[in-house]
């Protein structure tokens, strides 16, 4: 009698795909079908098991069919795509579109560090951002990687769950992406944060970037984490403004959940209840592990080593189930880094340190 071992899988589903937004959703909707349908049952439940204050599946509901016409507005070729997606997985529209809103629904407590790092800075002559998704481990199921090549605009690679419109990654244009929950207001009306995400994958430079955000209704606050052509940048986005930040004579950055700007200080006392766990240790404690590389050139390596760093462990920069009655229940639920200049991106599926980092190439 034999008996079979399980083998965990460190390697996300892959999947690429070319062509006019309509093309492009249905090809995600037919491949991903079972997983968007069930992303779509859970997303409302595994939101309201974080959030401040739950939300109800009618309100939820409105909410979704109120962010449509926003999002036309801002990035039309965008909700083309979503709603054949919608199609081909058999979802209802509103159901993928809440899929995309979520965060607009009230203040969640996520969380995430991300570690920024110049071209000058590294080893290998590229810049690298990487970061720990701090979050809900059900996702983990209903998580891909999708490379996307549309017609007229650079292709980008991203982990994301299929039926979000963009989630963290990079473009061949040059712009790696990670993302911080940011704290401050929300409100339900306006442009929902991934689809402020997808516009960053869809310019080539940081100017163009910095003025889409601003002139869209944003509808939360949040935060951009990005390697870009001209160095690591930082975006603090609120619902009335948005902040760049600009890596330090090292050529470094990092950023956890909470406001650095100095215009944005004051959201630090006003909106303390909104600031996941341990943002400040864990933002010193990355810091303080950059600036012990005494070379002052920093590689993948290095960033995976920050990232898998367990001081304060549970409430760690590689974070574990703890005893918050908040958000005790989350981790890391992946660790990524981006090399936007090199097409490649590292993930790994789980803690990282206990986790492999598998590689993933965008390819021509």
């Amino acid at each position: 009698m034999s008996t079979q071992i399980a083998v965990k899988k460190t390697r996300f589903p892959e999947f690429t795909v070319a062509g006019t937004p309509g093309e492009i959703g249905t090809a995600v909707g037919e491949q991903f079908r079972e997983t968007i349908r069930g992303l779509s049952e859970l997303v409302l439940d595994r939101f309201n098991r974080s959030a401040s204050k739950p939300v109800s599946v009618e309100d939820a509901s409105a909410i979704a069919t109120a962010a449509v016409p926003y999002a036309e507005a801002y990035l039309p070729d965008a909700v083309t795509e979503l709603r054949a997606t919608a199609k081909a997985a058999d979802v209802p529209f509103e159901r993928v579109m809440l899929i995309n809103v979520r965060s607009m629904l009230s203040a969640a407590q996520e969380g995430c560090t991300s570690v920024m790092i110049g071209a000058k800075a590294s080893e290998a002559g590229v810049g690298i951002a990487g970061q720990n998704w701090d979050n809900d481990p059900a996702m983990d199921e209903f998580s891909a990687v999708i490379t996307r090549r549309p017609e007229g605009k650079p292709a980008f690679m991203s982990w994301c769950q299929p039926g979000v419109i963009a989630y963290m990654g990079f473009s061949d244009a040059g712009f790696g992406v990670c993302m911080n929950a940011l704290n401050g207001p929300s409100r339900r009306s306006g442009v929902g944060w991934y689809f402020l995400v997808r516009s960053i994958y869809e310019e080539r430079d940081i100017d163009s970037i910095i003025s889409r955000f601003r002139s869209a209704k944003r509808a939360m606050t949040a935060n951009a984490a990005m390697i870009t052509p001209d160095g690591p940048a930082d975006l603090e986005i609120t619902l009335d403004s948005v902040e760049v930040l600009r890596a330090s004579e090292t050529e470094t950055l990092v950023h956890t959940n909470h406001c650095v700007h100095q215009n944005l200080l004051p959201y630090n006392e006003s909106h303390s209840d909104a600031i996941f766990g341990q943002s400040f240790d864990r933002k010193s404690r990355a810091e303080e592990l950059l600036s012990q590389i005494s070379t002052g050139k920093y590689s993948v390596d290095d960033v995976k080593n920050i990232l898998s760093d367990k001081q304060g462990y549970p409430t760690a920069i590689n974070r574990y189930p703890n005893d918050d009655p908040s958000n005790g229940w989350q981790r890391s639920v992946i660790s990524m880094i981006v090399e936007p200049d090199a097409g490649r991106m590292h993930v790994s599926r789980g803690n990282p340190g206990d986790n492999p980092y598998e590689a993933y190439e965008i390819g021509k």
